[in-house]
């Protein structure tokens, strides 16, 4: 049925119910499980028109790529203490535009399915941009959850 789904995260409440709708997917099918967590690049200039001047200048792509991966390493191991073989999942980190990312990185990882929250960070909307773009140019079934 499913090989391998895509369970893109962002910390928020719709990302670990899709997570949990994968686990439950991936333990009937045996399907190995992706996540990835995409941050949003941001560049030297933005930094440095920032009025705050620390005494060391963080890059902040270096800080949100941090941030991203423990929501990554967390949300694997949320799955693993669901049940899911440590062997049959992986997590990964990617900088970019999330909804473009999450399509390509789908693509080139051949995955059958994407499980994605309604609602990112943001929860304003009854459906949230970023699914709302992913599900309209996924090359796979999208699971909106």
């Amino acid at each position: 049925m499913f090989n391998r789904i895509l369970i893109p995260v962002d910390g928020s409440k719709g990302a670990l119910k899709a997570l949990e709708k994968a686990v439950g997917l991936q333990l009937l099918t045996g399907a190995e499980l992706y996540i990835l967590c995409v941050f949003k690049h941001h560049s030297l200039l933005e930094a440095s028109l920032s009025m705050v001047r620390p005494e060391k200048l963080e890059i902040p792509d270096d800080a949100l790529k941090e941030y991203a991966t423990d929501i990554a390493v967390h949300a694997k191991q949320h799955a693993i203490e669901m049940g899911v073989e440590p062997t049959r999942i992986r997590a990964f980190v990617k900088g970019g535009r999330p909804s473009r990312i999450i399509v390509r990185f789908a693509r080139k990882r051949e995955c059958d399915l994407i499980v994605i929250g309604s609602q990112g960070t943001n929860g304003d909307n009854l459906l949230g941009s970023v699914s709302q773009r992913v599900a309209g140019s996924a090359h796979c079934p999208v699971l909106v959850v």
